[in-house]
């Protein structure tokens, strides 16, 4: 009965955040955080922008790493576990993958399935620091104003020697949630293009 109890009041908790959690249809502050909603071709269909203590009143995780991949330093992150954005974003069910957008261009994909498996965090406190105090990468970049890290990381795919790496993302701009199909059709087009 206890346990039950405590499932609800847990659940009451994240659902009066999710609930809390009311996005701006233009950035207020540089620290927050911009959210694109691709349709199903994989076009913009709507951009919203989340402030960053909004953020922090998500259920946070805090967890200590041996070895920070940007820093090459043992850290604590504390930050919200990618699986729980889907609820705080009242992401519909087609919804099920959330690319990370870093400020050099690049793009990192998490799909429900790694998210399971793997626990990606969106980060936002580096050694109980904000983003404004984060260390810079051994490359000289700013980690900052999100990243996505991982507490530990353990490869549970193999495929044709491939071991599975960590999808770590520093510097990340924005957030998109998507859906496998216009990714998919994203790689079929590149494919076409570079058989012409």
């Amino acid at each position: 009965m206890l346990t039950r109890m405590l499932v609800v009041i847990a659940f009451l908790v994240c659902k009066s955040n999710a609930e809390a959690l009311q996005p701006s249809s233009s950035p207020q502050d540089p620290l927050d955080l911009q959210l694109i909603t691709l349709d199903s071709r994989g076009s913009p269909a709507k951009t919203v922008y989340y402030g960053y203590d909004q953020l922090l009143s998500l259920p946070t995780v805090t967890v200590k790493t041996d070895r920070d991949p940007n820093t090459n330093t043992p850290a604590i992150y504390t930050g919200v576990y990618l699986s729980d954005l889907f609820e705080a974003f009242d992401a519909d069910a087609p919804f099920d993958v959330i690319a990370a957008n870093c400020s050099d261009g690049r793009k990192q994909y998490y799909d429900r399935d790694y998210i399971a498996k793997h626990r990606p965090i969106l980060l936002l406190k580096f050694d109980g620091k904000p983003p404004a105090d984060w260390p810079n990468s051994d490359s000289g970049s700013w980690l900052g104003p999100y990243s996505v890290v991982h507490e530990s990381f353990n490869p549970t795919e193999t495929i044709y020697g491939y071991i599975e790496e960590p999808r770590s993302a520093p510097a990340v701009a924005s957030l998109e949630l998507t859906s496998f199909r216009p990714i998919a059709r994203a790689f079929h087009a590149k494919e076409r293009r570079e058989r012409s």
